[in-house]
């Protein structure tokens, strides 16, 4: 019975996740763009504000805009605990969420390549991110494959 049950809360999650992107947009694109858009797993256009993506821009290097690829996707991963969520992005993205959108990081670009890489963040993290980035994040949701000790569950 444990499978059918696994199986319901699979597809249960898999359709809230149905406004995730299909795909992500470089920010380099997107300051280029007319109207900055992507579309989402069940075919629906999501636009971006804008003077979100223009603001990114000037806070980015102009050499990173290549690796920024939006919409950064925010995980609320369940098995991880209470409130616990993890950023689905590369280095660039999660140096530019932890140092300058939630203030966990007090490094500079240049120091980038020696950063170590944290993609955990707690819900009132979260709250400030999306208030912060409205149009340029989204938040899906996952069941993970381990526990926050590190064993499976």
């Amino acid at each position: 019975m444990g499978s059918n049950i696994d199986k319901l809360l699979e597809r249960d999650i898999d359709s809230i996740n149905d406004d995730l992107p299909e795909g992500r947009v470089s920010l380099k694109e997107l300051i280029a763009a007319e109207s900055p858009q992507y579309t989402t797993r069940n075919g629906e256009t999501s636009a971006f504000h804008k003077e979100e993506i223009a603001k990114l821009g000037e806070i980015v290097p102009r050499k990173f805009h290549g690796e920024i690829w939006l919409p950064i996707v925010i995980l609320r991963r369940i098995g991880y605990g209470p409130g616990i969520h993890t950023v689905g992005g590369n280095k660039v993205e999660l140096f530019l969420i932890q140092h300058l959108i939630v203030g966990d990081v007090d490094l500079g670009w240049d120091e980038l390549p020696g950063w170590k890489m944290n993609d955990r963040l707690a819900r009132p993290q979260v709250q400030v991110l999306r208030r912060k980035l409205p149009s340029t994040t989204c938040i899906g949701f996952t069941i993970a494959a381990e526990t926050n000790r590190g064993k499976p569950e």
